[in-house]
Formats: C-alpha cells, structure tokens, sequence
C-alpha cells in the first residue's frame, strides 16, 4: 500500500470513528425521523425503488382515458446511467400501442404534463461502460464515480463502509485497490463489486462482528 493511500485510509477512518462517537441521541432521533418527513413530502415525485407513484399513475390513467395528444418522452434507466429520448407527440391509442407492444415497460405524467415511458435494463449505459469506477468516497461510502476516485465525480452513493472491519479482514493490497478505483465495464462486475463489499457495510459489519465475539 502506498504512503498516499495509507493517509487517505487513515484519514476515513478518523472522519468515521469523530461521527461515532459525537451521535447523541438527539441526532439518532433526528436520523430516524428524518426519512419518514421525506417520504411523506416525497409523494410526487419518483419511489425510492423505482416504482411510478400513484399520483403518476393517476396521472397517466387520465391520459389513457381522455382524447388529448402529448409529448413523450422515452426513458431507459440503467443499473448504472439513464438516456432520454423524445419520441414525439402522441395520442393516447398510439401510446396504448406502445405500452401494449412492451408490458414491461412505466408510464407516467412529467411536471410538464408530457408522458415518459420507462425502459429499465439490467445492464450499464454506454456512457457508463467508458467510465464507471468503484472508490470510497470522502465519508467512507461506497461510490461509484465517473473515472478514477479522485477526479471526485460522483455518479451514485452505495452505503457506509465499516472501515475498521475492513481494515481487520482485507488484505491492504485490496483496501489499497479499492482506494485507487475499481473499473467496471459490464453488468457482471458491477455486480461482483457490489456483492464483494455489501459484506463490509456497516450495520451487516457490526452484526458479523458481534457473532464472532
């Protein structure tokens, strides 16, 4: 492991360990009810999973059912990255035909008033597969970034890592690996760098480490 990639190791660990111990009770109660005020004040826009809400589905049941042509918009979601593309003004048999030829795909209303079919793909956009890189982030996240970690260009933030447990059961040529960035290019290896460090986030950590003791 190089002299650099020690600091920064050390560097997280400190961050982790300083945000551990200053969580009073006050901010445990804070973070518990802070996602609950979210979701509630969240119930127009997209579901944490994915899913097209029911104000969305309301909204596109009343196109389906009126007779007014709208833009839409086609949407293909990526495990990694999205592109968007119009489609053009449709009416509502043309966009039923659409939705029909392809049962898996969304359909909602946008702020606009505009439809946009949703096309989700197991896979990483082309865009993604030029770039994406595995890293940990300034918090101690995992994270995936557009090139290498140090660029700092954020495209999605995994979970927290446990750092200690890591640092117990990695070998410091795999902590360093991860430090510098971990390129990915297709679904597969997304995959298995997902599944490699979800062992290490930190509430499955701290329960391994309480059965080993």
């Amino acid at each position: 492991m190089t002299m650099l990639s020690i600091s920064i190791w050390n560097h997280l660990k400190r961050k982790y360990l300083r945000r551990r111990r200053g969580r009073s009770p006050l901010s445990l109660a804070c973070a518990l009810l802070l996602p609950a005020a979210l979701l509630l004040g969240s119930s127009g826009a997209e579901a944490a999973d994915g899913s097209v809400p029911d104000m969305a589905q309301e909204g596109i049941s009343s196109f389906l059912e009126g007779g007014a042509s709208a833009a839409v918009t086609m949407k293909r979601v990526y495990l990694c990255g999205e592109e968007i593309r119009p489609l053009g003004v449709m009416d509502p048999p043309s966009v039923l035909k659409l939705l029909g030829s392809h049962p898996g795909w969304e359909a909602g209303i946008d702020d606009k008033g505009g439809v946009v079919v949703t096309e989700r793909v197991d896979d990483l956009s082309e865009a993604c597969k030029q770039s994406a890189t595995f890293g940990v982030d300034d918090g101690g996240s995992l994270t995936l970034f557009e090139g290498p970690p140090s660029d700092e260009k954020v495209m999605k933030t995994f979970f927290q890592l446990d750092l200690q447990y890591m640092e117990s059961t990695l070998p410091k040529q795999e902590r360093d690996k991860l430090l510098s960035g971990i390129r990915v290019q297709d679904r597969d290896e997304f995959n298995s760098v997902l599944s490699t460090y979800n062992d290490f986030a930190l509430e499955r950590s701290r329960g391994a480490m309480k059965r080993a003791y």
